[in-house]
């Protein structure tokens, strides 16, 4: 294995229909439009990874995202030991941000690696394979229609958490917010997601309403910059602040942590791989602050991928690995199922997961 270099690294982009878009505060997602990562090594060994352009996240679009890996890190890191981290990101930190194309690269680097030894990228990182409890993201709509969708997703799927997506009307998210606990009763985890559609003062305000339904999580209430702010809130509600577009990268995380402004961190494995997803967790478990890991609305590559790294650690609150339920279909070889609420994760070797030719013919762009 001492051997084992990177013979050859492909972008590809894809478009997949979608069932249904993805709505949040910020923005909505109507078609995949992602981009394949595919790591060959010399031994003919590949790995995979899925990168979701964002461009109001992250300012990556799909086009962007193939020109840095094909024209800039794919030459960089032609001929490089396939277990030479140091060297890899060496190449990514030579080039700013770009978050998503570096974790794609990270991730499908490592899959490659786990491919080649035989075993899964959970046991690679220092877990063991296990189904995950999952929540399913409701969507911002009417209150009729939001309920009907959580009844519908607990009945087919049992779920038993749930994210909401609110932020845009605060006396519209506290309705249907109660609403939905008188449904689903006292037991079902429900955490909001603001993506930070609310001021300072709109959570002080709902913050009393949060606690007396037992809302499990607050996710980036406020503007992300707002680190005052939202330091002055969290010492003023007990639910806890969950930090996400604040929490970037390590460095945003260990800044949040110690001005006291969340009690839980988001790791998303899709903007940061697996080696700063591992720096984040180590960082949270510094400050004995909870993980669990979130999603750029990844699909089924991206969440194999991040259940994989979930599956290394014991999360308190349910992950979000359940937006690959609103795809039309996929590019690889297999479906992740979802019973009784949890994510069954696919064993291993890598990821548990192979491109299907067939299908990427059929969604690729680059024909």
């Amino acid at each position: 294995m001492s051997d084992l270099a990177i013979r050859k690294i492909e972008a590809i982009p894809v478009v997949i229909p979608m069932l249904r878009p993805i709505k949040w505060a910020r923005g909505e997602i109507t078609t995949i439009d992602n981009v394949i990562v595919v790591i060959t090594l010399t031994d003919g060994t590949q790995g995979i990874a899925d990168a979701p352009p964002r461009p109001t996240i992250y300012g990556e679009t799909q086009r962007s995202l193939v020109t840095i890996i094909n024209d800039h890190f794919a030459p960089a890191l032609a001929g490089v030991n396939a277990f030479d981290l140091i060297r890899v990101w060496s190449v990514f930190d030579a080039i700013a941000w770009n978050p998503t194309a570096k974790a794609a690269l990270d991730m499908a680097l490592y899959d490659a690696q786990a491919k080649a030894l035989g075993i899964s990228c959970a046991q690679l990182l220092g877990g063991t394979v296990r189904p995950l409890t999952v929540n399913w993201r409701l969507r911002l709509g009417s209150e009729r229609e939001m309920l009907a969708e959580a009844e519908a997703m607990a009945s087919e799927y049992g779920f038993r958490a749930l994210k909401v997506k609110c932020g845009v009307d605060r006396r519209k998210d506290i309705a249907i917010l109660t609403a939905l606990r008188r449904l689903l009763g006292p037991d079902v985890e429900i955490a909001i997601d603001c993506n930070q559609g609310y001021s300072a003062q709109d959570l002080l305000e709902a913050a009393p309403h949060f606690e007396e339904l037992g809302i499990a999580l607050v996710e980036e209430p406020i503007p992300a910059r707002d680190s005052a702010g939202k330091r002055y809130v969290a010492g003023r509600m007990r639910v806890p602040i969950s930090g996400d577009d604040s929490c970037m990268t390590p460095d945003d995380v260990l800044d949040q942590l110690k001005l006291g402004a969340i009690r839980a961190v988001v790791i998303k494995c899709a903007r940061t791989g697996y080696t700063q997803s591992r720096q984040i967790l180590a960082l949270a478990r510094g400050y004995y602050t909870p993980v669990h890991n979130g999603t750029q609305a990844d699909m089924q590559i991206g969440s194999a991928a991040a259940a994989h790294f979930a599956c290394t650690y014991i999360a308190v609150h349910a992950h979000e690995f359940s937006s690959f339920l609103d795809a039309k279909d996929h590019v690889v070889d297999r479906n992740l199922v979802i019973r009784n609420g949890q994510l069954i994760v696919p064993e291993g070797p890598g990821i548990g997961l192979k491109l299907d030719a067939k299908k990427l013919r059929k969604y690729r762009l680059d024909n």
